[in-house]
């Protein structure tokens, strides 16, 4: 079962959206039509994370590093319902 959280992608500036996680892939959508439509629907399958890991600015931000060297920033607010990343990434 997946879990769905509400969030922001850092890219570009901050695009409010959501994030939905499953056992495949960690998926983000967005409604807003100014934004590209690379992140309007943007999967980021599993097998292809390499790490997750977590900064505290003003706010928890949720960074997902690809194999490919690409990074995703997220601000999420709900933290704790998150896998850990061992997990995630495991």
């Amino acid at each position: 079962m997946g879990k769905t959280f509400v969030c922001s992608l850092c890219r570009n500036g901050i695009i409010g959206g959501g994030l939905y996680i499953d056992e495949q892939s960690i998926t983000y959508s967005t409604q807003k039509l100014t934004v590209s439509p690379l992140y309007r629907n943007l999967v980021l399958p599993m097998n292809e994370i390499r790490e997750l890991s977590w900064s505290q600015m003003v706010v928890p931000v949720a960074a997902i590093s690809m194999k490919d060297g690409e990074c995703y920033k997220f601000i999420i607010r709900q933290k704790e319902p998150l896998p850990e990343p061992g997990v995630l990434c495991g």
